[in-house]
């Protein structure tokens, strides 16, 4: 490990404000741990006790890694710090829901705007339904930059204004967590409406 970085860092006991870092450093530790098994396991000369020895080594270093690795998936970033990208959490909640989801591009922005909600594998016949779920920023924002959350439902007869975030553009990003979860649960039910 070197002296400086994320998880030298993390190793002196700082908890960082946003994870993003320590997980990419993670990863591409992780990345070279199995790069290394594969060339030990690679020999084919007679069994060395050595040998044996740093393959379980390795894969013991490769598992803690990997544990480590799965720990900081679950943590939550101070927002206000946070420069994991705004709409991930919204997709995973999304697809935690069975909504399927995919980005949406902004002819007049000319660029990627926002999450276009629904199924988009209908049956002939099948009314057509989907909901715009749009931000003020490109698509791999920073959570520390975001600005809210407007959804809108689309359907053959019509776009009606379903979501807005409290102040949206300008939503708070103090909000984040709970301003996402509404966002989710009125796109849901919007697209599945409860029985």
């Amino acid at each position: 490990m070197s002296a400086a970085g994320p998880i030298a860092e993390f190793a002196n006991g700082d908890t960082p404000p946003c994870f993003a870092r320590l997980r990419l450093a993670l990863a591409g530790m992780r990345q070279e741990s199995l790069v290394t098994a594969a060339q030990l396991n690679m020999a084919d000369g007679p069994d060395d006790p050595l040998m044996e020895r740093g393959k379980e080594e390795v894969a013991e270093i490769s598992s803690a890694i990997g544990a480590l690795l799965a720990w900081t998936e679950e943590q939550l970033c101070q927002v206000e710090f946070c420069e994991c990208r705004a709409d991930r959490l919204l997709r995973r909640l999304l697809e935690e829901a069975k909504v399927p989801g995919q980005t949406g591009y902004s002819p007049q922005l000319g660029r990627n705007s926002c999450i276009i909600a629904g199924s988009f594998d209908r049956e002939p016949g099948e009314r057509t339904a989907y909901v715009l779920i749009e931000h003020q920023n490109h698509i791999e924002h920073a959570v520390q930059a975001h600005r809210g959350w407007r959804a809108r439902l689309v359907t053959a007869a019509e776009v009606a204004p379903l979501y807005e975030s409290p102040g949206y553009p300008m939503t708070p990003v103090s909000v984040y967590r709970e301003d996402t979860l509404a966002c989710v649960r009125v796109v849901t039910d919007a697209l599945y409406p409860p029985a």
